[in-house]
């Protein structure tokens, strides 16, 4: 199936327990549950430390992430990108986090991440 076709709420029955993780990973520093659903590649680019040292930098700046509203969906044939407003309990900055989600041999794996 072309991932063009999911409808937002079929995208976001993925994407948001894969985010769920990815947050709950940062607010326990746990890199593990972070990247549970990494692909392959995302895992080789995001090493252990440079992941602790995020979210040393995050907590100092905005604090432990709290609730994500989200923004945009964006389809492409065998990915999809979410982009949530993310929101810290110690910021009022607005935040984006976008993660990127593809579909590699049937299942899907989130392919790209950014907290901004």
């Amino acid at each position: 199936m072309s991932c063009q076709e999911l409808e937002d709420d079929e995208i976001l029955k993925i994407a948001e327990p894969m985010m769920d993780d990815i947050m709950a990973g940062v607010s326990n520093r746990d890199y593990k549950m972070h990247s549970v659903h990494f692909s392959v590649s995302l895992k080789g680019v995001l090493t252990q430390d440079d992941f602790l040292a995020a979210c040393d930098q995050r907590e100092a700046s905005w604090g432990r992430p709290i609730a994500r509203e989200k923004v945009a969906i964006f389809r492409r044939e065998k990915s999809f990108t979410v982009i949530w407003d993310q929101h810290f309990d110690h910021s009022t900055e607005q935040v984006v986090a976008l993660t990127t989600i593809a579909l590699k041999g049937g299942r899907y794996f989130v392919d790209y991440f950014l907290i901004h």
